[in-house]
């Protein structure tokens, strides 16, 4: 069955409009921004002291490669190091 060629006009202008707000409303929801995730104060501080060791390989790394002051640049990797054992231990990360 099919309508008549003088109502096509009508249907095509009711059915437009009616899949012209479902799209609308389909594309707000994919507008909205997801929401950002809280990062909890112990990651937070994990993630700076393994920031501090990552740092602190790289100057020993630089120190190997320039032969210039390796044995602080090894002692400020030890103590890198430790400071996250310290704050692992701290949020019970570590046994």
């Amino acid at each position: 069955m099919s309508a008549p060629i003088d109502q096509i006009d009508g249907i095509k202008r009711r059915l437009s409009s009616v899949v012209g707000k479902v799209l609308l409303e389909e594309v707000e929801k994919l507008r909205v921004p997801a929401p950002r995730v809280q990062v909890a104060k112990p990651d937070a501080e994990i993630m700076r002291a393994c920031r501090k060791v990552a740092a602190a390989s790289d100057a020993l790394q630089q120190a190997k490669f320039a032969g210039l002051q390796e044995v602080r640049a090894r002692r400020a990797l030890e103590l890198a190091a430790k400071s996250l054992e310290t704050v692992m231990r701290k949020h019970g990360r570590m046994g």
